[in-house]
């Protein structure tokens, strides 16, 4: 009776041992243009599967797992539904209970764990890298892990995918493709740019770059990307490092079209509050056409007997007599006596006028408070005027005074109605009344309507403010005004190829 006993438990384990052979693994190698991934091939590994928690609790009591780690499937009926559990055995010990749909040994004593449930009336999947050594699990919101090699997964969602080294607890950027490059680097890619990573997934270059060139076996070359700030005019920086090969401002409110091997790239859309902006002139109109009648008009040319008019300012009107000129008011009465060569129109109560030659101004009291000395007289705007001698360009006062107590060799007006003064062929720059706001010293410079303007120094470009405070330093070798959206649009220096060298063994 002893012996037909001990003949059935003696069968019972040869069956048992042969359900334990039975195992399969699996393994895979990792692709340079695929996503990589499966297990390992690991003789400290075996893969079993058995019907029914009782005997692989028997297996578990008699110690006849023979690998460090055996992934074990328990394939049963719940409810007349076949189901399947999973678990984790190291050195017959039970380290992961029967809650997994499956699990993946990758990387020495790291398995990757797949469980779903239903929560919520939602079917859910959940995946985890445990790590036995540390009894450390590290849970992942995602549709899917693969193992890449060494302690690096790809990590993927709905929306993304990205690297994560089990070892440094660390993750790369997110990506699109993947590609393995000599066996040295991963080369992630994203909506057309690149960054490189080294085996442990750490960045190797961090700049995004266009393209990778393999020259030889040691060399290799990135082509970068041009990167672009944008800045309000009123200083503000709303966008930073857009990369791209060029930038050009669109039709459209708020919006800027990147390009990229000549191709549009996207667009990015920003709402602007308020990009209005008051353009003062330094000059005004005045009407070519008489605002009085026929009949005193007749009267006025009789009285004064003049030989005729031209134009109508400040409700005065210019006449000609004798070869002179001169301004009375609109019933006649002669209020600039006909004794000039020339006379302008009024500015600030001011007229510019010509005798022999020379320019000078008056004021409505017929008072010559600039005497005529000057070849060219621009009209007064905001209590100054700009002249020039023959030589040198100023900035006087309304009597006559040099407001900077220096001169220009040339100057031009803004479109805000500033002064653009020039020196040397160095650029500056003079509010509309005159007074200097930034010394000729730059390169170039450029008034945007507002109170931050783009100077350029030693070929580069910056911002510098209306009290001469820098604002940004000349960081930029090009530069775009979008006068749309009163923007300054401002490119890095030239980012010229990536070459870098890798020592030959």
């Amino acid at each position: 009776m002893i012996k037909s006993k001990k003949l059935i438990f003696t069968l019972f384990f040869c069956i048992a041992t042969l359900l334990v052979t039975s195992a399969q693994d699996t393994s895979t190698t990792v692709s340079a243009t695929k996503n990589p991934i499966a297990a390992n091939t690991s003789p400290t590994v075996s893969y079993l599967h058995f019907n029914s928690d009782s005997v692989f609790n028997r297996v578990l009591q008699n110690k006849l797992f023979t690998r460090t780690y055996s992934v074990v499937s328990i394939l049963d009926t719940l409810a007349g539904v076949p189901r399947k559990r999973t678990g984790l055995v190291q050195a017959n010990k039970l380290i992961l209970p029967f809650e997994s749909d499956s699990i993946q040994h990758t990387f020495k004593d790291e398995f990757i764990c797949r469980t779903s449930f239903f929560a919520r009336k939602k079917y859910t999947v959940l995946y985890s890298i445990y790590q036995s050594t540390s009894a450390y699990r590290t849970q992942f919101k995602a549709n899917h892990i693969d193992y890449l090699e060494n302690n690096l997964y790809i990590v993927q969602s709905a929306t993304s995918k990205y690297i994560y080294n089990s070892s440094t607890k660390q993750s790369s950027p997110t990506f699109d493709h993947i590609q393995k490059i000599d066996t040295l680097f991963y080369q992630l890619t994203t909506a057309d740019e690149s960054i490189l990573l080294d085996r442990a997934a750490k960045p190797f270059i961090s700049s995004p770059y266009k393209e990778l060139f393999h020259s030889n076996d040691s060399v290799y070359n990135a082509v970068l990307f041009n990167e672009w700030d944008i800045y309000k005019n009123t200083g503000e920086k709303i966008l930073s490092n857009l990369r791209c090969d060029s930038i050009k401002p669109s039709k459209r409110f708020s919006r800027w079209n990147l390009f990229r091997n000549g191709n549009s790239y996207y667009r990015w859309d920003l709402t602007i509050e308020d990009t209005t902006q008051k353009i003062h002139s330094a000059t005004k109109n005045f009407s070519t056409q008489f605002n009085i009648s026929k009949f005193s008009y007749d009267t006025i040319k009789l009285t004064l007997k003049f030989d005729s008019a031209y134009y109508q300012s400040d409700n005065w009107l210019m006449y000609k007599k004798a070869g002179a000129y001169g301004y009375c008011d609109t019933i006649g009465n002669v209020k600039i006596s006909h004794q000039y060569d020339t006379i302008t129109a009024w500015h600030n109560n001011m007229a510019a006028i010509r005798f022999k030659n020379k320019w000078g101004y008056i004021n409505k009291r017929e008072e010559m408070t600039v005497q005529p000395y000057y070849k060219i007289a621009l009209p007064f705007y905001n209590g100054a005027a700009a002249v020039f001698d023959g030589k040198r360009w100023m900035f006087i006062s309304k009597d006559g005074k040099n407001i900077n107590s220096i001169t220009f060799d040339s100057i031009q007006q803004t479109s805000s109605g500033r002064w653009y003064i020039f020196n040397k062929g160095l650029y500056g720059l003079c509010e509309t009344n005159g007074r200097e706001l930034i010394p000729p010293i730059y390169e170039y410079l450029l008034d945007g309507n507002s109170d931050l303007f783009v100077f350029r120094k030693d070929s580069l470009y910056g911002l510098i403010e209306k009290d001469r405070t820098i604002r940004c330093k000349p960081t930029y070798d090009q530069f775009i005004y979008d006068t749309a959206n009163a923007c300054y649009l401002l490119k890095h220096i030239s980012q010229s190829s990536l070459l870098f060298i890798l020592p030959t063994r």
